[in-house]
């Protein structure tokens, strides 16, 4: 009889743990699978977006404009979550690598705005403040200190599902 429990005993622990274990590996598949779904849907989007640098000008010593094309086929919005990275010489020579934070307001330093968003050269009015595909974006960008005269420097714009496009500008 004493045999018999421990026995029982045993069986219910073996019963148990099995089952703790298989719904411990069902839910590790479940939650992997969601993952594998999120990072698919992500780089669908990825593929689809497609940014065009169509022209970087210094229009001062330390205003740079810059003009996009969307030629992919996501709209894209939501420009405070966009990263703008410069990187450039100043007159005395030094190298600065600068990450510039949006702004709606006036441009202040190290800044960056959207000026416009155009189709086919008009304002846009389908969708307002939305890069939508085929349309173009102009954006400001101040930098403290000055760019230098006779320098060759690099800007780079990150959309928000990390979409980069990087352009040259020189400052004459």
């Amino acid at each position: 009889m004493e045999t018999a429990l421990v026995s029982l005993i045993c069986i219910g622990l073996i019963v148990f743990g099995g089952m703790t274990l298989s719904q411990g590996f069902l839910t590790s598949v479940d939650s992997t699978t969601s993952s594998l779904g999120e990072v698919s849907i992500r780089n669908e989007k990825i593929m689809r977006t497609e940014l065009t640098s169509l022209n970087a000008t210094m229009i001062s010593s330390s205003i740079l404009q810059v003009a996009l094309e969307n030629n992919g086929q996501t709209k894209l919005a939501d420009f405070s979550k966009w990263d703008v990275i410069v990187q450039y010489y100043d007159a005395a020579g030094s190298y600065h690598v600068t990450w510039l934070p949006y702004t709606e307001g006036a441009l202040g330093n190290n800044q960056w705005k959207k000026m416009g968003i155009y189709l086919d050269g008009q304002a846009e009015v389908f969708d307002p403040n939305i890069l939508n595909p085929k349309e173009t974006i102009t954006i400001r960008a101040q930098l403290e200190p000055a760019v230098g005269d006779e320098t060759v420097n690099l800007i780079v714009i990150s959309t928000p599902n990390g979409v980069p496009i990087s352009t040259v500008f020189r400052h004459e």
